[in-house]
């Protein structure tokens, strides 16, 4: 036998204290046989006695089933289909200089805002399922929690800047952690992060941050911006500093393709055109998944029997303390 809520269990102790309740109470109200005539009240104080201690162990009786009851018995085991609701989706956004890149040259898109046109896209194709967004740098940071409130994900996406955070280097494992915290365990949902990121990582094990995701049944979509001929990463002071930009960043395709398909998830290119279209249609074929995952085999709650033994206990109690002021007033 197992209980879901155990630690109610010590609160069976409380009917010790009552049974003494029980017995003083009865003590007190002994003096209710004078009022019997003398030869009556042998026969009359032993049934008196009788009712009185049948009436109060059907309460405690009641209260220790009462108390069973709620602290969810189980035993035995049954197959229970298992479901799936819907999909939960976290966009995790490298918010690194690197990300600052205009791999097309001047008067293109940065990987940033490449990123979030696409996650914005996204957000718009893909009705019905709820999104939040983590960010990181230095470290991850979940800035939206999971909500079906598409406007208010596509508003922080508008201001997404690689100075929204503070930090410096690119630590890809706490950008994980901090997406798969998004997550409810309450919420049996399919569990999927898509991150926008170039790859690069600079701190932290990339790798351990895979393998937490994969702890928590998570899929990783990842989208990787960039080129392989890599571009001049901005410095951070400002071409005013009078600093020169010699710093090269590279798309590491291959670290993030490795990433997703660890987790059986897809890479894909962000420079391919309706990309968000494609992502759409990934999220879809999940949602399409949702429904009965199969069958597992659980503990079966008996809590009923219990919660009617109380009730009988109850009224049985009730039947004898009924019965035994009938009696007193005759």
């Amino acid at each position: 036998m197992s209980f879901d809520y155990p630690s109610l269990l010590p609160c069976l102790g409380l009917l010790v204290p009552l049974a003494l309740l029980s017995v003083i109470h009865y003590r007190l109200n002994r003096g209710v046989l004078a009022f019997f005539p003398p030869s009556r009240r042998g026969t009359e104080f032993r049934e008196l006695r009788f009712r009185y201690f049948l009436s109060a162990f059907f309460f405690l009786l009641f209260a220790a089933c009462l108390i069973v009851a709620l602290a969810g018995p189980r035993w035995g085991t049954r197959l229970a289909p298992e479901f799936r609701r819907g999909v939960d989706v976290v966009l995790a956004l490298d918010l690194s200089r690197s990300m600052d890149v205009r791999d097309g040259g001047e008067g293109s898109l940065s990987r940033l805002e490449q990123a979030a046109v696409i996650a914005r896209e996204l957000v718009t194709l893909s009705g019905g399922v709820r999104f939040a967004v983590a960010v990181g740098k230095g470290t991850g940071v979940l800035a939206v929690p999971l909500t079906d409130d598409a406007e208010a994900v596509k508003a922080f996406l508008e201001g997404l800047s690689t100075s929204l955070i503070t930090g410096q280097g690119t630590n890809l494992e706490s950008l994980i952690v901090a997406a798969s915290e998004a997550f409810q365990s309450g919420f049996p949902t399919l569990r999927r992060i898509i991150l926008f990121s170039d790859g690069e990582a600079h701190q932290g094990s990339f790798s351990q941050g895979i393998e937490k995701a994969l702890a928590g049944d998570i899929m990783i979509t990842a989208v990787g911006l960039g080129s392989e001929t890599g571009g001049i990463v901005p410095n951070a002071a400002g071409p005013e500093a009078g600093q020169e930009e010699t710093a090269t960043s590279f798309l590491r395709r291959d670290t993030l393709r490795n990433a997703a398909e660890r987790t059986g998830g897809a890479y894909l290119d962000g420079t391919r055109e309706r990309a968000a279209a494609f992502l759409s249609d990934h999220i879809a074929a999940a949602v399409r998944e949702t429904g009965t995952a199969g069958f597992r085999r659980e503990r079966v709650s008996r809590s009923y029997i219990f919660i009617i033994a109380a009730l009988a206990s109850l009224g049985a109690s009730r039947a004898c303390e009924k019965k035994r002021r009938r009696h007193h007033g005759a």
